[in-house]
C-alpha cells in the first residue's frame, strides 16, 4: 500500500512531461524542414542560372546525358572515361605471343586504369620458367642455382608422359628436361644453365667456385649404379612426386627405364615384373649400400660444402646425385653426409625425400 502511494505522483506527472517533449520535437522538425526546403530552392535556382537551356525538354535530355557520361556541361574538371580503341583488341593475343610487348602495353596505361593484381601479373610474365621432373638429378642442378642465388622463378613440373610440351620447346624436339624459358630464350643442358645463371650480371656476381676436377664421388655413384637402380626406380613411382600424378605417367617411366638394360629394352612389358622383383631384394640391397655409405664420410669437407674453399660446381653434382638416397627407408647415412644434405637442402630450397621415404 505504501509502495503504490509513492509511485502515484510519477504516474500523474509522466503524461505531462511526454507532451512537452513531443511539442519541442515537432517545433524542431518544422524548423529543419523549412531550412532544407530553402536550400533545395537555392540549389535549383543556381543550376538554372549556371546552365540555361532553350526548353525544358532539352534541359532534361542534357541532364540525362551528363549523368550517363559522368560529366557536367562546361566543366573541365571531370573527363570522360577513355574508350578502348580497336588497336587494343588484340591485346590478349599479344600476351600469348609476345610477353614483353604485352607488359609494355599495360605499362603504358595510366595508373588509375591498371587492372587489379597487375604487378603480380607483370612479375609472372617476366619470371624465368623452369620445367623439371622432381626425381631428375639434372633438374635438381638447375633448381639448386636458382635457390642458392635466391632468384624468383616459376617452377613447372611436367607429367612424365607429356612429350608434346618439352618437344615443342627443345631445339632438337626432344623430350628432355630441364628446360628454362627466360622471356622466350630457351636454355637446355643442366650444367650450361647453371653456368649461364651464375654468370648472369642480372642476378649478381657468381657464387660458385670452379670444379675441383675430383672424381671420387662420381666413381662411388658408378660403383652402386645397379643397386641404386633397383632401390630408387620402383620407389619413384610409389612416392608422391608431381610428375607421376597419373597412372599413364608412372607406366611411361617404367617402360622407359629398365633396370637391367642388357635384359630389357625400352617398351618391354617385362620391365613391370622387373620392378616387382627389385622390391623383393630390398633387404639385400640396403645392406650392401649401408656398407658403401661409410666411404662417403671422407668425401665431404664440411657441413656446407663438399670441397674445401666454399660452394662450388662440385656441390651442384654431389647434392643432385645423393639427394635420391633419402627416398630409401633403412639407409644408415653417416653424420657428415646427413648434415651436409640437410644444410644444402635449406640453402637451395630443394627439399629432401626423408619425410616420404619408402
Amino acid at each position: 500500500l505504501t509502495h503504490n502511494t509513492q509511485e502515484e505522483p510519477c504516474k500523474q506527472s509522466y503524461p505531462s512531461s511526454l507532451r512537452q517533449k513531443t511539442q519541442a520535437m515537432a517545433a524542431s522538425n518544422s524548423t529543419l524542414t523549412a531550412s532544407l526546403a530553402l536550400l533545395l530552392f537555392a540549389g535549383v535556382a543556381f543550376t538554372l542560372i549556371q546552365f540555361p537551356s532553350s526548353s525544358s525538354s532539352s534541359s532534361s535530355s542534357l541532364s540525362l546525358s551528363a549523368i550517363r557520361s559522368r560529366t557536367m556541361p562546361g566543366s573541365s574538371l571531370m573527363a570522360r572515361r577513355p574508350r578502348v580503341s580497336s588497336s587494343n583488341l588484340n591485346f590478349m593475343k599479344t600476351v600469348g605471343e609476345h610477353r614483353k610487348e604485352a607488359v609494355q602495353l599495360r605499362s603504358a596505361l595510366p595508373t588509375a586504369y591498371q587492372p587489379v593484381g597487375y604487378e603480380d601479373w607483370k612479375e609472372s610474365m617476366t619470371l624465368p620458367k623452369v620445367y623439371v621432373y622432381d626425381h631428375c638429378p639434372f633438374c635438381v642442378r638447375v633448381r639448386m642455382i636458382y635457390g642458392l642465388k635466391k632468384i624468383r622463378h616459376d617452377l613447372i613440373w611436367l607429367q612424365n608422359d607429356d612429350k608434346k610440351t618439352p618437344s615443342q620447346m627443345h631445339p632438337q624436339q626432344k623430350k628432355v628436361l630441364p628446360i628454362v624459358d627466360n622471356g622466350g630464350k630457351i636454355m637446355i643442358e643442366s650444367m650450361d644453365i647453371v653456368k649461364a645463371v651464375d654468370n648472369d650480371p642480372m642476378y649478381g656476381p657468381p657464387i660458385l667456385n670452379p670444379s675441383s676436377g675430383r672424381t671420387d664421388y662420381n666413381d662411388w655413384v658408378k660403383s652402386i649404379k645397379e643397386v641404386m637402380g633397383r632401390l630408387s626406380r620402383p620407389r619413384y613411382i610409389q612416392a608422391y612426386l608431381p610428375e607421376f600424378a597419373f597412372q599413364s605417367s608412372r607406366d611411361t617411366f617404367v617402360l622407359n627405364h629398365p633396370i637391367d638394360k642388357k635384359k630389357f629394352s625400352k617398351g618391354d612389358q617385362g620391365i613391370f615384373q622387373e620392378y616387382e622383383e627389385a622390391l623383393k631384394r630390398t633387404s639385400e640391397d640396403i645392406a650392401f649400400l649401408n656398407n658403401k655409405l661409410v666411404e662417403v664420410e671422407d668425401m665431404i669437407y664440411g657441413p656446407h660444402c663438399v670441397t674445401e674453399g666454399g660452394i662450388s660446381y662440385d656441390d651442384i653434382e654431389f647434392f643432385a646425385r645423393f639427394r635420391g638416397l633419402t627416398l630409401i627407408k633403412g639407409l644408415r647415412m653417416g653424420p657428415k653426409l646427413t648434415t651436409y644434405l640437410d644444410n644444402m637442402a635449406k640453402m637451395t630450397q630443394v627439399p629432401l625425400y626423408t619425410a616420404m621415404a619408402i
